[in-house]
């Protein structure tokens, strides 16, 4: 399965009750290439100071020759905290991100901390790789966010994908709009993050809303 094609469509809107967006994702345009590839989603902490400035470093630690996700995101979260240290309103900033890479044989990696979700669309089955880290019985309290701490707890999974497969990454700004039947859906109909965020911007969502749609296809 060598020399994977990789296709992806992305789209991150502010939403109409907002007065900021404060997600960010990387790539930042649609595009395609051969994998390897990488791509993230991050959703900064809505309310909170500077939380645009959290999600885009998180966003932006991505454009680097690190290969681990792991590191990426600890390094990110080392710079969102000396950035609180050095700027006293970016108090308490902070930011999800869920970050992955595909090889050229189709190995996906995936680091995940906060809400943010990924999923694959796989043989006409939807898988949720991601766990959302909410403190129980709190669906907008996270347990942990790049920023809140020094150490983070990170969630790391690997996948097998197959030609033909989609991955998607959104914010809780998208998933919150429809259930994952809607997504499977509308996946299968070869949606583009374009059409899926434009979907849940005619529902008025509270929040800001973000995705990215990639599709792994032979070259």
């Amino acid at each position: 399965m060598n020399n994977l094609k990789i296709v992806w469509s992305v789209r991150t809107e502010c939403g109409p009750e907002r007065e900021k967006n404060e997600d960010s994702v990387y790539p930042n345009k649609s595009g395609s290439k051969i994998a390897p590839f990488k791509a993230a989603i991050c959703d900064g902490l809505g309310g909170h100071a500077k939380g645009e400035v959290a999600s885009k470093i998180g966003s932006d630690s991505m454009n680097s020759k690190e290969t681990s996700l792991v590191k990426i995101i600890e390094s990110a979260n080392y710079k969102i905290n000396s950035y609180q240290e050095k700027n006293i309103e970016a108090k308490g900033m902070g930011t999800t991100m869920t970050a992955l890479s595909i090889d050229e044989n189709g190995l996906m990696e995936v680091a995940h901390v906060g809400d943010s979700r990924c999923y694959v669309l796989s043989k006409r089955n939807i898988i949720k790789i991601t766990e959302d880290q909410n403190v129980p019985g709190y669906k907008n309290i996270l347990k942990q966010a790049l920023g809140t701490k020094e150490k983070l707890e990170i969630q790391k999974i690997d996948f097998q994908l197959n030609e033909g497969d989609v991955v998607f990454l959104c914010t809780d700004g998208l998933y919150n709009e429809f259930g994952e039947e809607y997504f499977k859906k509308r996946l299968q109909e070869g949606v583009s993050a374009n059409t899926l965020v434009g979907e849940a911007l005619l529902q008025k969502p509270k929040d800001n809303v973000s995705a990215i749609v990639i599709n792994v296809m032979s070259k």
